[in-house]
């Protein structure tokens, strides 16, 4: 035999898969790039195999047994903990946000990536494959918190696309892990885009029509979605409502000329499940499923999160042999899917990839459940404390206390939605938390029939407050909650698909996926038994308002009310509740202390709110409303005082540089405490129309009492452009004002900080381009 022929001979074998050099096919050799491993396998699929794997993103991705392909979990969800497994639990998305505290943030993503990976070490050790038992993390979402009704305010990091594009940064950074060639996780951006609501009031977001105007969409809608690109992550995920009449799923504006040609996105997109297939069934976009995989290949959309029935995507093949899309274009659409798979290590020697030693020593780690004590402290805003009653004397014990309310024993609701499963010897609630205060504690629900509270025991409230010093009232809404083993994904996509949103939900729930909130007013009796807490416990008694939600209620009589001595909003802190409430409330330790800014406007009344399906910002956000709501976004009370002082900036600015600058900040108070600073701006003359003010920078900083830091800022080029139709984002020549301190400028309701005044001018112009 010749050279030659021998060589043939190997290469022959090689491309055909037969081992060589210890290699089985090239797309195993991790001697190769990335990108050539990629194309290796992509090349190696039959269609059916191409349409199989791009179709099943729910549940288990089918094997390819002869190129020793596994299985494959495409949904996880790791917002806030591995969701779906026993796990640490963090607070929801909007609590963490409350903490205004990126570098927090960041811990938290990681230690919910680090269990996430543990849970499929395990997983895939047994073989086991099925939604929340992968690594590619449906997380996070990026939706705006634009209406107090929509269901899914929990999930999002507040109203603010500047606040959220910071958090999305140090997010993605987190979840994905810091191993040069392999992904801890893999994030995704969702739900891509205009997803605000409704859900299921006043009608379906199935068959939804957000109309959005360009500015609307690029100045409030987008820049959170760009900076979680920007930050590396793997994938977008596009939400189920046409945007502008097209379906999100199936828009080549948003899908190919936005996120791939001007933010050069290279990872894949994936439908929310079911989205595909309403696209004939709600939106009647498309007249067969064969219409819709072509136009979602053509549009750039990679991966349907669906089951192998009812599927769209599984018309792929039979879009190809009908000559409507090529084979060329679904081999690209695929490359995504496994650059994703290869870089989370799934193809290479487990021994390379240090992940894979990840064990289930590594879920709720002492380390995790400190952080998780941590994250709820910092979340929690302190709205009303008159006559500085909090914090209470931690020495003194009362005689008898009172709990009163739905959600003052309740393990369950305040964990809230898409969290892990609850572990009940690591979750504290609030009567673990508070009952310690008291030599005689009462808890009671007060409601027979749990949270929606259409049941009202108004005996058992009476007797438990009749006594009472101090009456803690813990109201709220629950979040869906679901367990792993009680969640089929099919069912969830049938319901959803003939409108019956909600119905697969465990119990009567009040906020959440699916299901919106009609008002804003305390469900049920709730109300009742807060003026019953009020009006029949002694009249030298104090009531505390603790509140479980993550939008507004209509509670301006109680923030009047002098017998309401504070009021605090939790949001859904998960296993921690009472063990953060009680270090707070009594001040513990040194530095436990309220610290929480709102990171949405809590207004009072709905008439001033316009209605959820209109899709303009006007009266929306604390950027544009033109009123003064009971709270304002950036609003938190602390126990101590700080004072701002020596502002002082780059006055003057070319065009395309930025500002930077620097204050001094005290506390002058008696405790050591953190303090939230936040840096607005505002267009003076603006030639567009421009948000009303404008965040941005913040920081959190420790400050022990009496004792001041030098805080530097940054006001970046890119926040002082304006958004000019058909042209894009232009800084502009002329003045721009900026304002600094503990909150927003120009507050009804204030806090005692001071607000540091200043301005700068821009010279020139730069235009800066579409993103």
């Amino acid at each position: 035999m010749t050279v030659l022929s021998v060589l043939c001979l190997c290469f022959f074998a090689y491309s055909q898969g037969f081992i060589l050099d210890g290699k089985k096919f090239p797309f195993q050799d991790t001697n190769l790039s990335w990108e050539k491993r990629v194309d290796d396998l992509v090349n190696r699929l039959t269609l059916q195999e191409h349409t199989e794997q791009m179709a099943i993103g729910s549940g288990s991705t089918p094997d390819i047994k002869r190129l020793g392909i596994g299985h494959y979990s495409w949904w996880s969800n790791c917002g806030r903990g591995a969701v779906g497994n026993e796990a640490t639990s963090f607070p929801c998305g909007v609590a963490q946000a409350a903490a205004w505290d990126s570098d927090l943030l960041f811990r938290v993503a990681r230690a919910s990536a680090i269990e996430t990976r543990a849970w499929n070490n395990i997983w895939t050790s047994q073989n086991k494959y099925g939604t929340h038992k992968g690594l590619s993390c449906f997380s996070p979402n990026m939706d705006i918190h634009r209406d107090p009704r929509w269901g899914r305010n929990p999930e999002t990091w507040g109203e603010d696309p500047y606040f959220g594009g910071v958090y999305a940064e140090r997010f993605v950074k987190g979840i994905q892990g810091d191993d040069p060639k392999y992904l801890l996780t893999s994030a995704s951006c969702k739900h891509y885009t205009t997803s605000g609501g409704p859900e299921n009031i006043p009608v379906s977001r199935m068959g939804f029509n957000a109309n959005v105007t360009e500015r609307d969409l690029r100045t409030t809608f987008l820049p959170g979605y760009k900076k979680c690109v920007d930050a590396g992550s793997y994938s977008v995920l596009c939400a189920y409502n046409r945007v502008n009449g097209v379906p999100a799923c199936a828009d080549k504006y948003l899908l190919t000329d936005i996120l791939r040609k001007e933010w050069k996105f290279k990872g894949y997109v994936v439908a929310d499940c079911g989205a595909m297939e309403n696209m004939v069934k709600k939106h009647h976009y498309f007249k067969n499923y064969e219409e819709v995989a072509a136009a979602g290949l053509k549009s750039g959309m990679n991966l349907n999160c669906q089951t192998s029935k009812d599927n769209a995507y599984l018309s792929i093949a039979d879009a190809v042999n009908h000559g409507k899309v090529s084979m060329d274009l679904v081999k690209d659409m695929a490359k995504p899917l496994w650059m994703t798979r290869m870089r989370l290590g799934e193809f290479d020697p487990p021994e390379h990839n240090k992940y894979r030693k990840i064990s289930h020593s590594s879920i709720q780690t002492q380390a995790h459940r400190d952080l998780a004590v941590e994250a709820a402290m910092k979340s929690y805003v302190l709205l009303k404390n008159k006559d500085h009653f909090l914090p209470l004397n931690k020495k003194h014990k009362y005689n008898t206390i009172a709990i009163v309310g739905p959600q003052g024993d309740n393990i369950n609701d305040q964990s809230g939605g898409y969290s892990p499963r609850v572990m009940a010897k690591y979750a504290t609630s609030i009567k673990d938390g508070l009952a310690q205060l008291g030599h005689t504690t009462h808890t009671v629900n007060g409601c027979k029939d749990g949270t929606p509270c259409t049941k009202y025991d108004s005996h058992a409230i009476l007797n438990a407050v009749q006594h009472a010093e101090i009456v803690f009232v813990a109201l709220g809404l629950e979040y869906l909650k679901m367990p792993s083993r009680h969640f089929n994904i099919q069912t969830r996509i049938i319901l959803d698909t003939h409108g019956f949103e909600g119905s697969y939900f465990d119990g009567n729930k009040l906020e959440h996926e699916s299901k919106d909130r009609a008002d804003i007013k305390l469900p049920g009796h709730q109300l009742t038994i807060l003026q019953d807490a009020i009006k029949h416990s002694p009249h030298n008694a104090k009531v505390v308002l603790l509140m479980m939600s993550t939008a507004p209620f209509d509670i301006e009589e109680f923030d009047r009310n002098d017998k309401v001595a504070a009021i605090i909003e939790l949001f859904y802190p998960a296993q921690a509740t009472g063990t953060a409430l009680h270090r707070l409330i009594v001040h513990q330790n040194p530095g436990d202390v309220f610290s929480g800014k709102l990171p949405f406007t809590w207004m009072t009344e709905l008439k001033k709110v316009p209605p959820m399906v209109d899709y303009s910002m006007k009266e929306r956000t604390y950027r544009y409303i033109t009123y003064q709501p009971l709270y304002p976004f950036g609003y938190g009370l602390s126990y101590t005082t700080f004072h701002y002082f020596h502002l002082s900036m780059d006055t003057d600015v070319q065009a395309g540089h930025d500002v930077k600058g620097f204050f001094v900040l005290e506390n002058t108070g008696p405790l050591d405490a953190d303090e939230i600073s936040q840096v607005y701006i505002k267009w003076v003359k603006p030639r567009v129309e421009t948000p009303r003010i404008q965040l941005v920078d913040f920081s959190r900083r420790h400050f022990p009492k009496h004792t001041r830091q030098t805080i530097h800022f940054t006001i970046k080029a890119e926040n002082m452009a304006v958004w000019v139709d058909n042209s894009g984002w232009e800084i502009d020549p002329g003045t721009i004002e900026v304002f600094v301190g503990g909150q927003q400028p120009g507050q009804h309701k204030s806090i005692s900080s001071n607000i540091l005044h200043g301005s700068f001018k821009i010279t020139g112009s730069k235009k800066l381009g579409k993103y």
